[in-house]
């Protein structure tokens, strides 16, 4: 080997003292590539070998990273060593010295060949070289004359780099990995960017390495496997390692994914090594192994999901508690700030536990849904009640329609219908700082066993990028591009939403514009109520009413704190209660006194919740043998939860509660007050009656939403009667500006509502401006007809405050 390359390099100096002689021109010069090649390789495996084992910088001073043969005119005609793929790849017959030498100093290349040519004396220059990425990399170039020949000069230009890391690696890299088959090596920087690429499998899609420098994950492959890719490259860059397989078309491949640290143990970017493995006989066995390690982490799963559920709600649960309570005292400004503040925090970690704990479950496929009779319009009712607050502190207008073609009784899963519509009213009002929100359910299709509801949740917010509408129900995305302390969140309630959606049958999408609202669309099939099937009635109880005083009470916990909540609630509540701190004490009571209705924290040492209420079932002779009990746990398990039920509570309350919360559950359970649930059905005698005139307003729907709840009902008048007001001002100045336009959008934003009372005259005449305005545009008729509906929305505001209660 040594002799072979003796001669190459002595045909080297041959040819170099031909040029000297001025014997050779370039065409001959360029014939000695094949050589210089050779050279090169032996010098990168020398470099290679030293930098390994020996004393790499004995030999800086003797060898070159990267060599540049030029003319006058800075053409090149040869370039080998680290810019072949770390600085500019692409090479052809047009490139310039300086297309691939980026100086930070432009001009100093420029005066330095000028000064060799002048003196036919070697320069040598240090400077800073920006790589393809924009890495300054401090180097040394030397300049040398190959041709001596005026006016053909050729110049050779060696450069080194006070850095060697990035040439070992690649170097390293080259000798490696070339001789992996199957196998594709990339780095890639903090923002997914590739900074070098290597390995031959990625010309299965033809695909080359000089493809990927500079380009991000997202940039370098379509949507379908930049998202497969993306969770290992996004632990590696967390610094963790990631490994496990993905499929590309018709290949599978194992991937493995690490951490880069600088010398500050700081991550500066990642590796991934991608195998094929299509063909492997070990794909079998990896994944019967998967299969039971599956097994086993869903158990672990599993417990850590009651564990994390008991952890943080029950802390949080006299969070919540006591701050409610304490807002009920009498606050300065300041003190009344920071309950606020406890509050709002409070809210949002409870929101945020539940949002991952429902992720964690849909990934886990715990969530199942059920098929149930239940009202829409009592879900609906109970929505607008837990947001009205929200949207008056912010001043915006919150309006909720309902189809009366949507059948009283429906059956589907009213929890995950809950769930869904909440998140995203949530989301409405929290991006929405003016204007208003509103909630529109439609029947979209009917067949005798099936109907299909439309939900439609609209806001006048700040909207969503155009960039980020394609992944907006992905995990972790936020529908505003920049950061917003104002508005918490981590990401997760869309992509609940969506998976909830799914799991129903439903399909979900939005419209929206930056800084002019969104619109969210989400359909879902639901089955008819048989005659058999009832509702599960439970009737709202108000705190003023005292309902449960006097009521004989065990609560058992053994929290200090959730002790010393339910001592301050039930003191409250005027009722003889008695507080047990374990499960041990809890029974001794039950067997001492009678009870109207106990209450078992379920993870109570000495004995839980559910050993006591085993005990007390087993045992007729037990004066609380069928005392109504609940189970009072942190547990948001389904299955956990059934098993409560089947060991005797009836029911369960879920923690962290508020005081109107638990009051209702007790109340239901114990079956208390005098009014009964058909009674609140009931319309008031001055709603039932009324004229048959045109503008007859008729709050039927209305009635049958609030569901006997008379606040609920003026409310809801009072929302009505803003909106009208707001409405009415705003066609008043559209007519006098001629915007006819303008006039027909606030025709068509104000017809649900008039729908909803069922005004059908009013109806008519704002469907009728809709159209002039904004489908035949035919103007001249508009001022008179704007002019009638001034008159009647005059007359309809004085009919609505008549009708509240």
């Amino acid at each position: 080997m040594k002799k072979r390359l003796e001669n190459q390099i002595q045909e080297i100096a041959q040819i170099i003292n031909h040029i000297e002689d001025g014997d050779i021109d370039i065409d001959s010069l360029m014939g000695m590539d094949e050589l210089l090649d050779l050279l090169s390789s032996k010098i990168k495996s020398t470099k290679l070998g030293h930098s390994l084992y020996g004393d790499a910088k004995r030999h800086e001073a003797e060898r070159h990273e990267a060599i540049f043969i030029f003319d006058a005119s800075f053409k090149v005609y040869k370039y080998t060593g680290i810019f072949d793929h770390l600085f500019y790849p692409e090479k052809n017959e047009k490139l310039k010295v300086t297309d691939l030498l980026k100086i930070e100093d432009s001009e100093l290349l420029s005066e330095q060949v000028e000064r060799l040519i002048e003196t036919r004396t070697n320069q040598e220059f240090e400077t800073i070289i920006h790589s393809a990425q924009e890495i300054p990399l401090a180097a040394t170039i030397c300049l040398e004359l190959l041709s001596e020949k005026a006016g053909e000069e050729l110049i050779l230009a060696g450069v080194n780099f006070a850095n060697t890391t990035l040439s070992d690696i690649k170097d390293y890299q080259q000798i490696v990995i070339e001789n992996l088959p199957g196998i594709d090596v990339y780095l890639f920087d903090k923002e997914y960017r590739y900074v070098l690429a290597g390995g031959r499998e990625k010309e299965r899609f033809g695909l080359t390495n000089s493809y990927f420098t500079g380009k991000t994950l997202f940039e370098a492959f379509d949507e379908k496997v930049s998202k497969r890719l993306f969770p290992f490259y996004h632990k590696a860059l967390n610094g963790e390692m990631a490994d496990g397989e993905i499929r590309i078309e018709d290949q599978v491949y194992y991937i493995w994914a690490t951490p880069v640290g600088n010398v500050y143990d700081e991550v500066v970017g990642g590796t991934a090594i991608v195998q094929n493995v299509t063909k492997d006989k070990e794909i079998e066995l990896r994944l019967k192994k998967a299969r039971n390690d599956a097994q086993e982490a869903e158990k672990a799963k599993s417990i850590f999901l009651a564990s994390m559920s008991h952890e943080i709600r029950t802390p949080l649960n006299a969070i919540v508690g006591f701050s409610e309570q304490l807002n009920n005292t009498q606050l300065n400004k300041k003190q009344d700030k920071f309950v606020r503040l406890i509050n709002d925090s409070s809210e949002h970690l409870l929101s945020l536990v539940n949002e991952i704990l429902v992720l964690f479950k849909l990934g886990m496929g715990k969530v199942f849904i059920d098929e149930i009779p239940f009202s829409l319009t009592r879900i609906l009712n109970v929505i607008y009640n837990s947001f009205i607050i929200r949207a008056n502190e912010k001043r915006l207008q919150f309006f909720i329609y309902v189809d009366p073609e949507i059948p009283e009784t429906i059956v589907g899963d009213p929890f995950r219908i809950r769930q869904v519509i909440i998140n995203l009213v949530s989301n409405a009002l929290k991006y929405t700082d003016e204007g208003r929100v509103d909630l529109r359910c439609l029947l979209q299709k009917g067949d005798p066993e099936e109907i299909c509801v439309r939900f439609e949740v609209e806001d006048t917010g700040v909207g969503i990028a155009a960039d980020l509408l394609p992944s907006i129900f992905d995990e972790f995305t936020q529908s505003s591009s920049q950061p917003d302390k104002k508005r918490k969140g981590v990401g997760l309630g869309l992509t609940i939403c969506k998976k909830m959606v799914e799991l129903m049958d439903g399909n979900i999408r939005v419209d929206s514009e930056e800084g002019k609202g969104s619109l969210f669309h989400l359909t879902i099939p639901f089955k008819k109520a048989t005659g058999k099937e009832a509702l599960d009635n439970e009737t709202h109880f108000f705190l003023k009413e005292n309902l449960l005083k006097g009521k004989k009470i065990l609560f058992a916990d053994d929290d200090e704190y959730n002790l010393l909540l339910a001592e301050t609630v039930l003191t409250n509540w005027e009722a003889d209660f008695k507080l047990a701190r374990n499960g041990e004490e809890a029974l001794g009571n039950l067997l001492a006194t009678s009870y109207d209705i106990i209450l078992l924290d379920i993870h109570m040492p000495k004995l839980t919740g559910v050993e006591v209420i085993q005990e007390v079932r087993k045992n007729k002779s037990n004066p609380n043998y069928k005392t109504k009990a609940l189970a009072v746990t942190a547990n948001v398990v389904k299955s956990d939860v059934k098993r409560y039920m089947d060991e005797g509570f009836d029911g369960y309350v879920l923690k962290p509660f508020k005081e109107h919360d638990l009051y209702n559950k007790i109340c239901n359970v114990l079956e208390v007050g005098s009014t009964s649930s058909e009674e609140h059905e009931e319309m008031p005698v001055k709603e039932k009656a009324g004229s048959k005139d045109q503008l007859d307003f008729d709050t039927h729907n209305l009635w049958v939403t609030a569901n006997g709840d008379k606040v609920f009902f003026n409310k809801m008048i009072d929302t009505f009667l803003k909106n009208t007001t707001v409405m009415l001002e705003n066609l008043e100045l559209a007519l006098s500006n001629e915007d006819w336009k303008g006039v027909g959008e606030i025709a068509h934003k104000g017809i649900p509502s008039f729908t909803y009372f069922n005004l059908g005259h009013v109806v008519e005449k704002l469907k009728n401006l809709e159209d002039l305005a904004l489908r035949s545009e035919e103007f001249d008729d508009i001022p008179s007809l704007c002019k009638d509906v001034v008159l009647l929305m005059n007359e309809v505001i004085k009919r609505a405050e008549n009708a509240k209660l």
